[in-house]
């Protein structure tokens, strides 16, 4: 049974995530999962369950925009999206593996996420990003299919085992080996992420019950965390430029520290 005091607590932790992904385009789970282990005492395949469902709804609604804006690279993401979903399978298959006491290993590998984001927050602070192109400047030139594919199978992989979305992953990935701009590699890994999550989900809600896990409670989750997270999104995407986004990374970083060493001693 959920406590009041947890339902108000899940409810900030949504409004948190959702503003902090307007701030900084991250994804919500950095966020959502750490959290729910801490308030609620979760186990890491009903956070998975839960994270996967919600990134399918946060980034169907990011990919209308991306759309509209004209900024997803389509032949990229046709390359992109179908080794995501096989290797997102294949990323379930491996996370259901930890089950009973080895499950805490699947908190241990979340944890050692979270000190990447949070070093990658920290080169953020201090190194501006590349200048964008001018408006109706020719696109980059397409990249290998090979390390297009490659970088699909990785991005699909870790959202399977972890249920965490494309853009701590996909973003930078898409800009080194791929040599994308920043707002197409921000747009393709919204769209990216659709499919896989939404299959990886579906193998991970089926496989529920076979964990020992209640099938019912990841969606119970999803109705406390997916309001206020949309409207933490709201607000951050209108308040990021009158707020100084070193501030916002320097908090975000000890509160990713502390949720990384809570997880990593688990």
């Amino acid at each position: 049974m959920i406590e009041p005091w947890q339902i108000a607590a899940l409810a900030a932790v949504g409004l948190a995530g959702g503003t902090l992904g307007g701030f900084l385009g991250i994804g919500g789970a950095v966020i959502f999962i750490p959290m729910m282990k801490i308030i609620l005492g979760a186990d890491p395949h009903t956070v998975i369950a839960t994270t996967l469902v919600l990134t399918v709804c946060v980034g169907a609604s990011s990919a209308v925009g991306h759309f509209r804006a004209g900024r997803v690279d389509r032949w990229m993401v046709k390359i992109l999206i179908p080794p995501a979903v096989v290797m997102a399978l294949a990323g379930v298959w491996v996370g259901n593996r930890f089950s009973g006491e080895s499950s805490v290993w699947l908190w241990r590998l979340f944890g050692a996420f979270l000190v990447y984001v949070a070093i990658d927050n920290v080169r953020r602070m201090w190194r501006p990003p590349p200048p964008e192109p001018a408006p109706g400047t020719p696109p980059a030139a397409r990249p290998p299919l090979v390390a297009t594919g490659a970088v699909g199978a990785v991005v699909g992989f870790l959202a399977g085992l972890l249920g965490v979305g494309g853009g701590a992953f996909a973003v930078p990935l898409q800009q080194v080996l791929l040599k994308q701009r920043l707002r197409t590699a921000i747009a393709n890994s919204s769209v990216l992420m659709i499919l896989p999550c939404a299959v990886a989900a579906v193998e991970k809600h089926l496989t529920l019950g076979a964990l020992g896990v209640d099938p019912v409670r990841p969606w119970l989750y999803v109705a406390l965390l997916a309001p206020t997270a949309m409207l933490g999104a709201f607000i951050g995407s209108h308040v990021v430029h009158r707020v100084p986004l070193r501030w916002v990374r320097g908090i975000f970083v000890v509160f990713l520290a502390w949720t990384a060493w809570k997880l990593l001693t688990a």
